[in-house]
């Protein structure tokens, strides 16, 4: 019995510092959606500030779908804009979340999971306030399936 205990808690604290540990990540956050669905008009919105100039950045779009999602893809539309700024620069990325054979692509557990994509790699920025708003650009008014949006700046 004492074993069994003594390795639950090996494992809850090896699994503890796993996800503690930081990897180069700046900024990372999820944004919950609607569980009755993603409106069309919904904008998810990520305010991140960025304080060292020395650094190339990568930032990284996430997902967490459910086994439910109704499509193999899911197109977003991005807008981000210049520090400090109302340029704002948009850009489309596609999410290819289930295979041609039909198997959910991503680490799951349980009915969730998650992908994430590169959105812009190995850019030089300047310190400053940045804004990121995500919203889907799939033919659903309501999108069904999506659980959340997230970030991530490495």
């Amino acid at each position: 019995m004492i074993s069994k205990l003594r390795n639950s808690i090996i494992i809850t604290l090896s699994t503890l510092f796993l996800f503690s540990c930081d990897n180069g990540s700046v900024y990372h956050s999820f944004k919950h959606v609607n569980p009755k669905g993603w409106s069309k008009h919904d904008t998810l919105s990520f305010d991140i500030e960025l304080k060292e100039t020395a650094y190339r950045y990568n930032i990284r779009a996430q997902i967490r779908n459910l086994s439910s999602y109704a499509y193999q893809d899911l197109y977003l539309c991005i807008k981000s804009n210049i520090p400090d700024s109302t340029i704002w620069q948009t850009d489309t990325i596609k999410f290819q979340l289930i295979n041609k054979e039909g198997e959910i692509i991503g680490k799951g557990w349980g009915d969730l999971y998650e992908l994430s994509v590169p959105y812009r790699n190995n850019i030089l920025v300047k310190p400053g306030k940045y804004t990121i708003r995500i919203s889907h650009e799939m033919k659903d008014n309501y999108l069904k399936g999506i659980n959340d949006v997230g970030i991530k700046v490495e």
